[in-house]
Protein backbone atom coordinates (compact mmCIF):
# COMPACT_ATOMS: atom_id res chain seq x y z
CA UNK A 1 0.00 0.00 0.00
CA UNK A 2 1.23 3.23 -0.89
CA UNK A 3 1.89 5.37 2.10
CA UNK A 4 -0.36 8.63 2.56
CA UNK A 5 1.14 11.57 4.36
CA UNK A 6 -1.25 13.98 5.87
CA UNK A 7 0.10 16.99 4.56
CA UNK A 8 -0.05 20.84 3.80
CA UNK A 9 0.35 20.18 -0.01
CA UNK A 10 0.98 17.05 -1.88
CA UNK A 11 1.60 17.20 -5.37
CA UNK A 12 1.64 14.12 -7.70
CA UNK A 13 4.96 14.71 -10.00
CA UNK A 14 4.36 11.48 -12.19
CA UNK A 15 2.31 8.60 -12.15
CA UNK A 16 1.53 4.97 -14.29
CA UNK A 17 4.48 3.70 -16.36
CA UNK A 18 2.95 0.32 -14.35
CA UNK A 19 5.02 -2.61 -14.66
CA UNK A 20 8.21 -0.97 -15.84
CA UNK A 21 11.71 -1.75 -14.42
CA UNK A 22 14.20 0.60 -13.43
CA UNK A 23 16.82 -0.21 -15.22
CA UNK A 24 16.60 2.43 -17.92
CA UNK A 25 12.62 1.70 -18.98
CA UNK A 26 11.71 4.84 -20.46
CA UNK A 27 7.84 5.49 -18.03
CA UNK A 28 10.42 4.79 -15.14
CA UNK A 29 13.14 7.57 -16.43
CA UNK A 30 10.59 9.83 -17.18
CA UNK A 31 9.52 10.16 -13.12
CA UNK A 32 12.98 10.42 -12.40
CA UNK A 33 14.19 12.94 -14.74
CA UNK A 34 12.14 15.75 -12.84
CA UNK A 35 14.01 14.69 -9.48
CA UNK A 36 16.68 16.06 -7.99
CA UNK A 37 19.79 14.25 -8.48
CA UNK A 38 20.28 13.41 -4.67
CA UNK A 39 16.45 11.81 -5.11
CA UNK A 40 17.18 10.43 -8.11
CA UNK A 41 20.42 8.47 -7.18
CA UNK A 42 19.00 7.05 -3.93
CA UNK A 43 15.62 5.91 -5.32
CA UNK A 44 17.90 3.93 -7.62
CA UNK A 45 19.74 1.98 -5.09
CA UNK A 46 16.40 1.38 -3.46
CA UNK A 47 14.99 -0.01 -6.11
CA UNK A 48 17.90 -2.27 -7.26
CA UNK A 49 15.88 -4.81 -9.54
CA UNK A 50 12.13 -3.66 -8.40
CA UNK A 51 9.58 -1.51 -10.37
CA UNK A 52 9.22 2.02 -10.04
CA UNK A 53 5.11 2.76 -9.49
CA UNK A 54 4.89 6.10 -8.99
CA UNK A 55 6.47 9.34 -7.15
CA UNK A 56 4.94 11.87 -5.22
CA UNK A 57 6.00 15.37 -4.14
CA UNK A 58 4.98 16.34 -0.44
CA UNK A 59 5.69 20.32 0.53
CA UNK A 60 4.65 21.05 4.15
CA UNK A 61 5.71 24.38 4.64
CA UNK A 62 8.94 24.22 3.00
CA UNK A 63 10.19 20.81 3.89
CA UNK A 64 10.06 18.55 0.97
CA UNK A 65 9.99 15.07 0.73
CA UNK A 66 9.38 12.59 -1.97
CA UNK A 67 7.34 9.50 -1.57
CA UNK A 68 7.57 5.98 -3.61
CA UNK A 69 6.27 3.56 -4.33
CA UNK A 70 7.71 0.28 -5.85
CA UNK A 71 7.38 -2.92 -6.75
CA UNK A 72 9.80 -5.95 -6.00
CA UNK A 73 9.79 -9.51 -5.91
CA UNK A 74 6.01 -9.26 -6.10
CA UNK A 75 5.13 -7.01 -3.56
CA UNK A 76 4.27 -3.10 -3.47
CA UNK A 77 6.18 -1.38 -1.22
CA UNK A 78 7.32 2.46 -0.51
CA UNK A 79 9.81 4.52 0.82
CA UNK A 80 10.97 8.40 1.61
CA UNK A 81 13.39 10.26 0.51
CA UNK A 82 14.19 13.51 1.73
CA UNK A 83 15.24 16.53 -0.66
CA UNK A 84 18.87 16.21 -0.17
CA UNK A 85 18.72 12.28 -0.93
CA UNK A 86 18.39 10.95 2.41
CA UNK A 87 16.23 7.78 3.29
CA UNK A 88 13.74 8.72 5.82
CA UNK A 89 11.90 5.41 6.04
CA UNK A 90 11.04 2.22 3.81
CA UNK A 91 8.25 -0.30 4.36
CA UNK A 92 9.42 -4.02 5.36
CA UNK A 93 7.76 -6.90 5.88
CA UNK A 94 7.57 -8.94 9.00
CA UNK A 95 9.75 -11.79 7.82
CA UNK A 96 12.68 -10.09 6.73
CA UNK A 97 13.12 -8.79 10.13
CA UNK A 98 15.71 -9.95 12.83
CA UNK A 99 14.19 -12.72 14.72
CA UNK A 100 13.71 -10.55 18.14
CA UNK A 101 12.18 -7.68 16.38
CA UNK A 102 9.68 -10.28 14.65
CA UNK A 103 9.04 -11.67 18.27
CA UNK A 104 8.14 -8.21 19.95
CA UNK A 105 5.83 -7.40 17.26
CA UNK A 106 3.70 -11.10 16.86
CA UNK A 107 3.68 -10.54 21.25
CA UNK A 108 2.27 -6.90 20.57
CA UNK A 109 -0.07 -7.28 18.08
CA UNK A 110 -1.76 -10.72 19.76
CA UNK A 111 -4.86 -11.73 17.66
CA UNK A 112 -4.84 -7.86 15.90
CA UNK A 113 -4.36 -7.59 12.49
CA UNK A 114 -0.65 -6.70 11.34
CA UNK A 115 -0.76 -3.51 9.04
CA UNK A 116 2.18 -1.65 7.27
CA UNK A 117 5.24 -1.98 8.88
CA UNK A 118 8.08 1.02 8.35
CA UNK A 119 11.69 1.17 9.28
CA UNK A 120 13.10 4.64 10.19
CA UNK A 121 16.76 5.58 8.90
CA UNK A 122 18.89 7.88 11.04
CA UNK A 123 21.05 7.41 13.74
CA UNK A 124 18.77 5.01 15.36
CA UNK A 125 16.90 2.37 14.17
CA UNK A 126 13.11 2.40 15.12
CA UNK A 127 10.12 0.21 13.52
CA UNK A 128 6.72 2.38 13.23
CA UNK A 129 4.01 -0.56 13.23
CA UNK A 130 0.33 -0.59 12.44
CA UNK A 131 -2.15 -2.97 14.12
CA UNK A 132 -5.79 -3.51 13.34
CA UNK A 133 -7.74 -4.34 16.32
CA UNK A 134 -11.29 -3.74 17.55
CA UNK A 135 -12.39 -1.72 14.55
CA UNK A 136 -9.13 0.75 15.48
CA UNK A 137 -6.17 1.11 14.28
CA UNK A 138 -3.36 1.86 16.24
CA UNK A 139 0.93 2.27 16.13
CA UNK A 140 3.46 1.43 18.13
CA UNK A 141 7.44 1.82 18.11
CA UNK A 142 9.91 0.05 18.64
CA UNK A 143 13.88 0.11 18.74
CA UNK A 144 16.35 -1.68 17.35
CA UNK A 145 16.34 -4.34 20.26
CA UNK A 146 12.77 -5.17 19.97
CA UNK A 147 11.77 -2.75 23.30
CA UNK A 148 8.47 -0.85 23.10
CA UNK A 149 9.54 2.63 23.00
CA UNK A 150 5.97 4.30 22.57
CA UNK A 151 2.36 3.20 21.96
CA UNK A 152 -0.66 4.96 20.63
CA UNK A 153 -3.59 4.65 23.06
CA UNK A 154 -7.55 6.19 23.15
CA UNK A 155 -8.72 8.27 25.61
CA UNK A 156 -11.12 6.01 26.98
CA UNK A 157 -7.86 3.42 27.94
CA UNK A 158 -6.26 6.01 30.20
CA UNK A 159 -6.52 6.34 34.05
CA UNK A 160 -9.01 8.35 35.04
CA UNK A 161 -6.76 11.05 36.58
CA UNK A 162 -5.03 10.83 32.55
CA UNK A 163 -8.40 11.87 31.35
CA UNK A 164 -9.17 14.42 33.29
CA UNK A 165 -6.40 16.48 33.46
CA UNK A 166 -6.49 16.00 29.18
CA UNK A 167 -9.98 16.80 29.29
CA UNK A 168 -8.91 20.04 31.51
CA UNK A 169 -5.37 20.94 29.33
CA UNK A 170 -7.27 20.56 26.18
CA UNK A 171 -10.26 22.97 26.38
CA UNK A 172 -12.21 23.32 23.23
CA UNK A 173 -9.39 22.09 21.34
CA UNK A 174 -9.87 18.09 19.42
CA UNK A 175 -7.90 15.59 20.52
CA UNK A 176 -5.93 14.18 17.68
CA UNK A 177 -3.36 11.84 18.95
CA UNK A 178 -2.56 10.38 22.36
CA UNK A 179 0.64 8.57 22.99
CA UNK A 180 2.04 6.89 25.93
CA UNK A 181 6.00 6.90 25.76
CA UNK A 182 7.97 4.86 27.79
CA UNK A 183 11.19 6.86 29.21
CA UNK A 184 14.07 5.96 31.66
CA UNK A 185 12.27 8.49 34.04
CA UNK A 186 8.70 6.68 33.36
CA UNK A 187 5.86 6.89 31.47
CA UNK A 188 5.11 10.21 30.00
CA UNK A 189 1.75 10.98 27.56
CA UNK A 190 1.81 13.14 24.68
CA UNK A 191 -1.18 14.52 23.29
CA UNK A 192 -1.76 16.11 19.98
CA UNK A 193 -4.79 19.19 20.17
CA UNK A 194 -6.29 21.37 17.58
CA UNK A 195 -7.90 24.29 18.18
CA UNK A 196 -8.97 27.03 15.87
CA UNK A 197 -6.72 25.73 13.41
CA UNK A 198 -3.49 25.32 15.70
CA UNK A 199 -1.78 22.51 16.96
CA UNK A 200 -0.18 22.10 20.13
CA UNK A 201 1.41 19.17 22.04
CA UNK A 202 0.64 18.71 25.97
CA UNK A 203 2.87 15.92 27.79
CA UNK A 204 1.86 14.64 31.27
CA UNK A 205 3.54 12.65 33.37
CA UNK A 206 1.73 9.37 34.99
CA UNK A 207 0.14 11.21 37.69
CA UNK A 208 -1.01 13.65 35.16
CA UNK A 209 0.80 16.69 35.91
CA UNK A 210 1.56 18.68 33.10
CA UNK A 211 4.93 18.93 32.28
CA UNK A 212 5.33 21.05 29.12
CA UNK A 213 3.19 22.61 26.39
CA UNK A 214 4.87 22.92 23.07
CA UNK A 215 2.46 25.19 20.04
CA UNK A 216 3.06 26.38 16.51
CA UNK A 217 3.27 30.00 16.67
CA UNK A 218 3.95 33.05 13.56
CA UNK A 219 7.23 34.87 13.87
CA UNK A 220 4.77 37.81 15.17
CA UNK A 221 4.27 36.25 18.27
CA UNK A 222 7.73 35.50 19.40
CA UNK A 223 9.05 38.15 21.37
CA UNK A 224 10.88 40.89 19.63
CA UNK A 225 14.60 39.85 20.80
CA UNK A 226 14.03 36.29 19.94
CA UNK A 227 12.13 37.32 16.68
CA UNK A 228 15.38 39.40 15.53
CA UNK A 229 17.96 36.04 16.27
CA UNK A 230 15.47 33.87 14.32
CA UNK A 231 16.00 36.58 11.52
CA UNK A 232 19.37 36.32 11.66
CA UNK A 233 19.37 32.74 11.66
CA UNK A 234 17.18 32.27 8.82
CA UNK A 235 19.61 34.11 6.41
CA UNK A 236 19.39 32.94 3.09
CA UNK A 237 17.39 29.69 4.58
CA UNK A 238 13.43 29.37 4.97
CA UNK A 239 12.24 29.71 7.82
CA UNK A 240 9.63 26.19 8.13
CA UNK A 241 7.91 26.41 11.65
CA UNK A 242 8.09 27.94 15.31
CA UNK A 243 6.67 26.41 18.59
CA UNK A 244 6.67 27.89 21.72
CA UNK A 245 7.16 25.45 24.94
CA UNK A 246 6.40 26.30 28.11
CA UNK A 247 7.89 24.03 30.85
CA UNK A 248 8.05 24.64 34.27
CA UNK A 249 6.49 28.18 33.43
CA UNK A 250 9.75 28.87 31.59
CA UNK A 251 8.79 29.51 27.83
CA UNK A 252 11.56 28.69 24.86
CA UNK A 253 11.44 28.68 21.56
CA UNK A 254 11.97 25.35 19.14
CA UNK A 255 12.96 26.38 15.72
CA UNK A 256 13.24 24.61 11.94
CA UNK A 257 14.82 26.46 9.42
CA UNK A 258 15.53 24.85 5.82
CA UNK A 259 18.90 26.09 3.99
CA UNK A 260 20.74 24.41 1.52
CA UNK A 261 18.67 21.63 0.95
CA UNK A 262 18.78 20.29 4.88
CA UNK A 263 16.48 21.34 8.42
CA UNK A 264 18.92 22.37 11.34
CA UNK A 265 16.18 23.36 14.36
CA UNK A 266 17.38 25.39 16.99
CA UNK A 267 16.05 26.14 20.85
CA UNK A 268 15.87 29.90 21.97
CA UNK A 269 14.88 31.80 25.32
CA UNK A 270 12.70 34.75 24.73
CA UNK A 271 15.46 37.04 25.05
CA UNK A 272 16.95 35.46 21.78
CA UNK A 273 19.90 33.34 23.44
CA UNK A 274 20.79 30.49 21.64
CA UNK A 275 19.92 27.27 23.91
CA UNK A 276 20.97 24.59 21.47
CA UNK A 277 20.99 23.33 17.70
CA UNK A 278 20.48 20.16 15.66
CA UNK A 279 21.47 19.46 12.37
CA UNK A 280 23.92 20.00 9.65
Amino acid sequence: MFKQLLVACAAVLLLGAMGLTAGGAPGSERMLARLPAPVKKTIRVQLGDGQLRGVEKNDENGDVTYDVEMVRQGRTRSFTVESDGDLLDSEVFLEELPAPIQQAIKAKVGNSTLGEINKTAGEETDYDVEMIGGGRTRKFTLDASGKLTNEEVFPGELPEGIQNAIRKEAGGGTLDEITRCFEPSGILYDVDVTENGKARTLTFDAKGALLSKEEDVALSEVPAAAQKEIQTLSGAGRLLTIARVTENATVSFDVDIRRNGRVKSYTLDSEGKLLASEGN
